[in-house]
């Protein structure tokens, strides 16, 4: 799947050292699906290796290339921090920027795909287990 994300402000976490095994992560994506659906919880290994990315989206048409695109389900950014807070998983630091981001008007959320040189894993959808 490819691995463009559209520019709509949506809901995605950042957990850091923790595997998608974790008792607690896979407690907190069971409360994601409950939340969102059981088609729009998404999760892949961080370009680290070590963390989770996390995405609220649904899978979407390209008009343009004929397939499917993960694009985030729009979310304000109140309701994108309420959700962080309650997930106490996400990245401290990752919350404190975005909470500067929401403050001067830039987009929060952001997750990318390269960092350092090092890629990301794929989008998987999460199953409830």
């Amino acid at each position: 799947m490819n691995d463009v994300l559209d520019s709509s402000c949506g809901l995605t976490f950042d957990w850091d050292d923790i595997q998608i095994e974790d008792e607690k992560v896979v407690s907190s994506l069971n409360k994601l699906v409950q939340d969102f659906g059981t088609e729009n919880v998404w999760y892949r290994i961080s370009s680290s290796g070590t963390g989770l990315h996390i995405l609220v989206g649904e899978l979407v048409l390209d008009k343009t290339t004929g397939h499917p695109q993960l694009t985030p389900i729009p979310m304000s950014v109140e309701e994108q921090m309420k959700h962080r807070i309650e997930h106490e998983l996400e990245c401290r630091g990752r919350r404190i920027s975005d909470s500067y981001r929401k403050r001067v008007g830039m987009r929060t959320s952001r997750v990318f795909q390269n960092k350092n040189g090092k890629s990301t894993g794929e989008w998987i959808k999460w199953v409830v287990r």
